[in-house]
């Protein structure tokens, strides 16, 4: 069950959010009476409701409406808006009352919001004995600015659940990423492999041999060299195995989160990498491990395949959303169906994320993900 608006929210900001809710109705019906001329207006209008919704009254945000789904949140919200406009004024005229009933019995002053016809004729035992009353309808009144507001929160939610023939295209496309991301995963583990097979497995072969060396020699200064070549062969290993586990999963990811891993693999990259990071916050763990092997797979490829001179990698949070955009100057034809590509795909598609690939001949190549972290 979806959440409702949050209440740990400051009051001048919930204030606000409610007025501006009031004073936006004419705002929606102008949205929808453009919907059939104007539908991007529309969304974007929809949009500023969302932000609104989300930025002062704290509800859960869960994207705007788009196209005719839009037009009829903004109905739904225009009557959502009329009706917190009548809450706002019947709780603004019981305000009123109040004050006029006790500034009557204080001062003796005609009240004739009481009695027309009589004015003046305020005590305070009609103040006691309307005082209960009064009571039961501020606490009404406060219920009702309230269920105005998770009203709001439900048009919004309603509005952006998917409907059957989406729920069926998510099924179908899930069971189509799981086994993608099984194979992914195999092919994982086979690289792992061959990376160990390859690389550090012959030089521990290689590293086993010079230390047979070393026991069998008699000349010490040769035995001297050996040992040496041997401390140096012990470092090369260390440096391999530390290759292979930051491309499993480097330590720093989880411990120090995106940005600090970015500017490790920054660091690490023979081609000059400007990282702009501007998330405020750690995203959930599987969305910073997603962008993370995205920005490695997109500046290896960069490497390898581009000629690339610069490499530039941003991160910003926009929403609901992640997003990260990798750009490099290389000359383009980065194939979106190549098994690298193809691998990060799997992984943001698995986490609702999407990925787009722009790298004309020539280039630049930009590769743009944007993963939920809802």
């Amino acid at each position: 069950m979806s959440p409702g608006p949050s209440l740990h929210r400051t009051a001048p900001r919930a204030v606000g959010g409610y007025l501006l809710g009031v004073l936006a109705v004419p705002l929606d019906l102008l949205g929808v009476l453009l919907a059939p001329f104007a539908i991007g207006l529309t969304d974007r209008i929809a949009d500023l409701e969302r932000r609104r919704l989300t930025g002062l009254l704290g509800v859960r945000d869960t994207g705007a409406p788009h196209g005719p789904r839009a037009a009829g949140y903004l109905a739904a919200r225009a009557l959502v808006g009329v009706l917190a406009a009548l809450v706002l004024a019947l709780s603004g005229l019981g305000v009123v009352v109040a004050v006029a009933l006790v500034y009557g019995a204080t001062t003796g002053a005609a009240v004739p919001i009481v009695d027309a016809t009589e004015p003046g004729q305020v005590s305070w035992g009609t103040v006691v004995a309307l005082a209960l009353p009064g009571a039961v309808l501020c606490f009404l009144a406060v219920h009702g600015l309230l269920g105005v507001v998770r009203a709001d929160a439900w048009c919004l939610r309603r509005s952006t659940r998917p409907g059957p023939a989406e729920l069926a295209q998510r099924v179908a496309q899930l069971t189509t990423t799981r086994a993608e991301v099984v194979e992914v995963i195999d092919d994982e583990r086979r690289r792992i492999e061959r990376d160990l097979h390859d690389g550090v497995q012959q030089r521990v072969v290689a590293l086993s041999i010079l230390l047979g060396r070393v026991e069998r020699e008699a000349d010490p200064d040769r035995r001297a060299d050996l040992h040496r070549r041997a401390i140096t062969e012990t470092g090369h290993i260390l440096d391999e195995l530390r290759e292979v586990s930051w491309r499993i999963y480097p330590a720093m990811l989880a411990r120090d989160g995106l940005h600090a891993a970015l500017e490790a693999l920054a660091d690490r990259t023979p081609v000059p990498t400007r990282l702009d990071c501007a998330l405020d916050g750690r995203a959930p763990r599987p969305v910073e491990s997603a962008c993370y092997f995205t920005a490695s797979e997109a500046i290896t490829n960069a490497i390898k395949h581009s000629g690339a001179t610069a490499i530039a990698v941003d991160v910003a949070r926009d929403g609901p959303l992640v997003r990260l955009r990798v750009t490099d100057d290389g000359r383009g034809g980065a194939d979106p169906a190549g098994h690298g590509l193809t691998g990060i795909a799997t992984r943001v598609t698995a986490l609702d994320g999407t990925m787009a690939v722009d790298s004309p001949p020539g280039g630049p190549t930009i590769i743009t993900v944007e993963v939920p972290c809802g």
